[in-house]
Parts: structure tokens; C-alpha cells; sequence
């Protein structure tokens, strides 16, 4: 099965080349205006992928709004969705929460949400990063989440984890939990908020 995966184009989706490929994974953050996720929607039933699938971030409308205008893909909030014995989890669950879109700010710790994901997942979609892979900013923070690392990474072992958040930390990591090799990818669209885009990112598993 071929991926295709990107996230946070903040509006600027029709900007993007999709390639082809089976499932198309899109990691958060696609715009808290009602008309740029009208017509995000349009652009997801434009594209080839038989399987479609988003979950929100920080800078999206509240999950009932995208359940209502996001018509073209499976919206995961957490839980499971499974293609051709390909387990995938998704979730839109965050460290941080952004007044503007009605959300309260959450500081809460996290871990008994990670503990609810099951044994078994082979992609793990996130819209935030684990702390200290692909979460590295430009002022050399890294501002991952360490409970999402420890509760659920270290724990499921997925074969690859989608996410998106840190802009400038696009890009493939590959790393070691014990003995498992997982393929992390921050699949960040927009650079910095400027007009250059970084491409979709494709693997097949």
C-alpha cells in the first residue's frame, strides 16, 4: 500500500502536488475557517486515494464542525480504522488547545488517553510530535509530547508515526525503541507560515 501523508496547510492545500497512492493521510491543522474547510473538502474528493483520512490540530474548527463539513475522508478523532490488515489509529487529542477556536487551554498530562490505544497499530497519527523527534524549533527547543512518547510509542510500537505541528522540523526520523525500528514522520506542508511548501511525503508499507 502506498501513503501519502502531509499536514498543516493552514488554507494552503490547493497549493500542494499530491502524488498518487492508496491512502492519503492528512495530520491536523487545515484551517478554523468554515470556507477553506468547504473547499478543503472539495479538494479531498478531487483526489485518486481510495482511502482518505484526517484528524484535527490546534489551529482547526472544534471536532463537530469538521464531522459536519468534512464529507471526503474519515475523520478520526481516536480511534481505529483498519484497511487491508493495515491498522491505523488516528487521534486529535493535544497538549495544547487554542483559545481562539473556543477550546480552552489543556495542560493536562495525557497518558491515560495514550494508554487507550491498543497493541498492534502500524500507523499512529498524531498532530503533535514526541518529544525530542521532529519537534525541534527554530529557537533549538524541542517541544514534543514526553507522555505520548512513554505511554504510547514506547508501549504500541507502531511501524511508522504521522504527524505534523513544528513546521520547521519536516521530515523522516528514523529511531530505535528497544528493539523496534519506527519511522517517524513530521509531515509539515507550510514553512513557517511564509509561501513555500514543503511536499507530501510517501512510503508504502
Amino acid at each position: 500500500m502506498k501513503v501519502v501523508c502531509t499536514s498543516d496547510t493552514h488554507g494552503m492545500h490547493s497549493n500542494l502536488e499530491i502524488p498518487d497512492g492508496d491512502i492519503f493521510i492528512f495530520a491536523g491543522d487545515i484551517s478554523d475557517r468554515e470556507k477553506t474547510l468547504i473547499d478543503f473538502n472539495h479538494f479531498l474528493g478531487g483526489l485518486p486515494h481510495n482511502y482518505k483520512i484526517i484528524i484535527d490540530g490546534n489551529h482547526d474548527m472544534p471536532p463537530e464542525k469538521l464531522s459536519e463539513l468534512i464529507t471526503n475522508a474519515t475523520y478520526l478523532q481516536h480511534g481505529l480504522l483498519e484497511i487491508e490488515n493495515i491498522k491505523i489509529w488516528g487521534t486529535s487529542w493535544q497538549y495544547w488547545l487554542v483559545d481562539q477556536i473556543n477550546r480552552k487551554k489543556n495542560q493536562k498530562n495525557l497518558q491515560g488517553i495514550w494508554e487507550l490505544i491498543p497493541t498492534g497499530i502500524d500507523i499512529l497519527i498524531t498532530h503533535f510530535p514526541p518529544f525530542g523527534i521532529g519537534d525541534l524549533t527554530r529557537r533549538n527547543k524541542h517541544l514534543g509530547s514526553r507522555d505520548l512518547l512513554t505511554a504510547a510509542i514506547s508501549r504500541i510500537k507502531p511501524k511508522y508515526h504521522i504527524f505534523g505541528h513544528i513546521h520547521e522540523s519536516y521530515g523522516i526520523f528514523k529511531e530505535k525503541i528497544d528493539d523496534s525500528e519506527i519511522t517517524f514522520i513530521n509531515s509539515s506542508a507550510v514553512m513557517g507560515f511564509g509561501s513555500e511548501l514543503n511536499p507530501p511525503i510517501v512510503f508504502t508499507i
